[in-house]
C-alpha cells in the first residue's frame, strides 16, 4: 500500500513542519529527488512528489475516442492538458500513472506547485 514510507502524498495522516498540514507527508511542497527508495525497477520518484504534464489534450471521449484503441494520441488542440502520476498534494488513488488529472496549462494567477516535469538521468552512463 501506498503511505509516506514509500512516495510523497496527502496521506491524510502525517503531518511534519506544516502544523497540521498533511500534503506532502507533511511538508506542504515537493521534496529533493530519491528521498523515497527506488521502485523495483530502480527508479525514484515516478508517484507521488510531483505531478507530470503530459503532450495529450484532455477531451471527454479520450478513453473510448483513443486509448480503448491503443491510440495513445489526443486532440491536436483543446482548452486543459493532463497531468499524471500524482502528486504530494493527492491521496494515494490519484497516484496511479493511469489516473488523468485535468489542469489549465496557464494558471494565471495561480500557481500549479505540484505539477512539473520528470526529469531522468542514468547515474551509470
Amino acid at each position: 500500500m501506498v503511505s509516506c514510507k514509500n512516495a510523497i502524498l496527502d496521506n491524510g495522516k502525517t503531518t511534519g513542519s506544516v502544523k497540521g498540514e498533511h500534503d506532502g507527508c507533511g511538508e506542504d511542497r515537493t521534496w529533493s529527488r530519491g528521498k523515497r527508495k527506488a521502485n523495483a525497477f530502480g527508479l525514484y520518484d515516478m508517484h507521488g512528489n510531483a505531478g507530470e504534464w503530459i503532450q495529450n489534450w484532455y477531451a471527454k471521449d479520450s478513453i473510448t475516442k483513443y486509448y480503448a484503441k491503443g491510440i495513445l494520441t489526443s486532440p491536436e488542440n483543446g482548452v486543459r492538458k493532463l497531468v499524471r502520476g500524482g502528486s504530494w498534494d493527492e491521496n494515494r488513488e490519484n497516484l496511479r500513472s493511469s489516473f488523468r488529472n485535468v489542469k489549465l496549462p496557464d494558471s494565471g494567477k495561480g500557481v500549479y506547485g505540484s505539477i512539473g516535469f520528470r526529469c531522468v538521468y542514468d547515474k551509470h552512463g
